[in-house]
This record gives C-alpha cells, structure tokens and sequence, in this order.
C-alpha cells in the first residue's frame, strides 16, 4: 500500500453546489425585485449573473486542496486548515447521509468529531472505494486491542 495517498474533491463536487445555488437565488432576486418600484434591468441581470459565475470559478479554485491525505502516522484533514488525527487517536469512523449526500467522520478518543471534506459521495462513483481504503488504513495503524485477561 502506497505510505501516503489522498482523497480530493473534484471540480463538480466543488463547483455544482454553487452553480447550482447562485443563479437560483439571481432568479428569486429578480422575481423579488420585479415587484417593486425599481425593478431589475436586464442589464443589471447580466451583471448579476456574470458575478455569480466569477463566483462559481472562485470558489472552484479555493477549494481545490480540501480533501484528506492518509499518511503512515495520521489522517491530515485539509479544509481551509490542516488538522491531523493520529490513527491512534481515531476511535472509529463512521459513514453518515445528511441530505442524501453520505460523508465520513472521524471520532476521536477525546470525544471530538470530525466530518471530513472527502470522501462524499456526491458525484463519486468510488466512493465505497475510497471508504474502504480510509476504513483499512486506519485498522491497520490504529492502537491495538489490548489483550483480555
């Protein structure tokens, strides 16, 4: 198994969320506004939209490092931050579905919860793949069970 490997979101898991979000909310804007004294050219709808695509390419390329590394000591979360989770220190790992999207958290020993940016499930054929490396990693390094009696 490679020492290190890593799990990232790709472009439309990052980017479909927020191309998906900014022109509805430019349309609700719209029809909001068409009933108002002041309506919304089409001038200034194109101005709106054009700024939600720079913003859908924004967010595409600050969030292109969120994902995890699996390295031989810990887990590296990288979301905006570096936290890293000594396999030690996980007590278990858990696959949850929040709005039909499955993600992984790492609890740790001292009762901390983690949700980790990748593997989502979301536009991720590999996903069960991917859980199953992590889930592997992790026993394989994890403290062992201390011996009965």
């Amino acid at each position: 198994m490679n020492s290190q490997e890593s799990f990232r979101l790709s472009i439309p898991q990052r980017t479909l969320p927020v191309a998906v979000a900014f022109p509805c909310a430019t349309l609700l804007l719209y029809a909001c506004l068409a009933f108002t004294d002041d309506p919304m050219g089409a001038g200034e709808l194109g101005r709106t939209v054009g700024w939600a695509c720079f913003g859908v390419a924004g967010v595409a390329l600050l969030r292109r490092s969120h994902g995890i590394l699996l390295t031989e000591d810990a887990l590296v979360v990288v979301n905006g931050w570096r936290r890293t989770l000594p396999w030690a220190g996980i007590d278990r790992l858990e696959v949850r579905r929040t709005l039909g999207v499955r993600q992984v958290v790492a609890h740790t020993k001292d009762g901390r919860r983690t949700t980790l940016p990748a593997p989502t499930s979301f536009l991720d054929k590999r996903f069960e793949d991917k859980v199953r490396t992590l889930t592997e990693r992790w026993q394989e390094r994890r403290d062992p069970e201390p011996p009965m009696g």
